[in-house]
């Protein structure tokens, strides 16, 4: 049976969440935060990230277990 590297897949999402993150948001605007309204401008860009992250785990996974390799 095929074993799948949880902890390369673990580092590879956590990468594309910071990289999607940076990338749709602009990490500077974190200190702007006062109210709900600019609470949600940057809750939007996380979930986004998460789904990055998510696709990446995902996509990963399949990989690695279509790969034929074993861990």
């Amino acid at each position: 049976m095929k074993r799948i590297d949880w902890k390369d897949i673990v580092k590879r999402a956590g990468k594309t969440f910071v990289q999607a993150f940076i990338a749709s948001f602009g990490i500077d605007r974190l200190t702007e935060i006062t109210d709900l309204e600019t609470a949600r401008a940057v809750l939007y860009p996380m979930l986004i990230s998460c789904v990055a992250a998510g696709v990446s785990a995902t996509w990963n996974m399949v990989t690695s277990y279509f790969s034929g390799e074993e861990a």
